[in-house]
This record gives C-alpha cells, structure tokens and sequence, in this order.
C-alpha cells in the first residue's frame, strides 16, 4: 500500500522539477538583458510620464538594454514610432509567440511623441515633452534601454516602452 503512494509521489515531484526548469528557461532574461544599472537606466525627461494610455503596459522589467538591427520603422496615428528590432541572439529570448505572430518574430521597441498625434486622443500624452531620441533607419544595427513589458491591448507582444535611450551603431 505504501509503495504505490511513494511512486506516485516521486512521480509528481519529477514531473514538477522537469516543468519548472522548463518554464524557468522559457521566461528568464539572458545574461547582460536585465543587469542594467540604475546609474544607466534612467527615465530622462520623465518620458514614461507620456505614455498613451499606460494602463495597458505591464511591466516584465523595469529596465534592459537589447541590441539588434532594424527591420522595419512604422510611424503611428498616436505620434510613436514603432521600431521592429531582429534581436542579436544574445537577446532573442525576449520575445515570445505573440511577437511571432504579429510582428514577425521581432521586438517592438517604441519612440514615443516622435510626430504630432493625429489621433485625437493621444493628443494630450504628448503636450509639453519633446523627443531627443533618435529615430533609426531600416538595417542599422541599434542599442535601446527602456522598461521591457508586455502590450495587453496587442496580443500580450514583448516591447520595449518608451525607449529611454537609443544608440546607433
């Protein structure tokens, strides 16, 4: 009787080891991802204050700095622009199927009040605050730091938003 239960167990507990490495090595930052410094990672500006609609971002990790190259630069009906970012391999686990799905497998790294809104109800997220960070062009290779989060209102995509400082080359 208590040879049944002392299998079962161990069968559970292995079962628990082998899903939690899993899940572990699914949703862990690589190394160099998330061990930025505060001295580093500042928010210049106040630039998460301009957010349109914040409410929707949730936060993975208050800061990281990725690299890659740009694959495609949208500009938004909110005055954002969107940067879709095929990361370096030491970074490509920050994306997750819903940017695999919808964004070709890349980061979205957004640029907030780049432009003027044409979206009316954007209009006031950029009153008072203009952009210093440099929009990049298709193929460069580019250094971002920003809060990393998942966009609920677009599929739960991974995102870096806003962009707190962009270097190319």
């Amino acid at each position: 009787m208590k040879a049944p239960l002392v299998v079962a167990l161990v069968i559970v507990s292995l079962v628990g080891a082998v899903a939690g490495v899993y899940f572990y090595d699914q949703f862990r930052l690589s190394p160099g991802a998330g061990s930025t410094s505060s001295s580093t990672c500042s928010d210049p500006a106040s630039i998460s204050s301009h957010v349109y609609n914040p409410y929707r971002l949730q936060i993975v990790k208050s800061c990281i700095t990725a690299s890659g190259t740009v694959d495609r630069v949208i500009e938004e009906a909110d005055g954002d622009v969107h940067v879709r970012l095929i990361l370096d391999q030491a970074y490509s686990n920050l994306t997750n199927s819903a940017n695999d799905q919808y964004q070709y497998g890349d980061l979205v790294v957004e640029i907030i009040c780049v432009n003027q809104p044409s979206q009316t109800d954007a209009i006031p997220s950029c009153q008072n605050y203009t952009n210093q960070i440099p929009v990049p062009s298709v193929g460069q290779h580019i250094t971002i730091t920003g809060p990393y989060i998942l966009d609920t209102d677009h599929y739960n995509w991974a995102e870096i938003h806003p962009v707190y400082s962009l270097m190319i080359g």
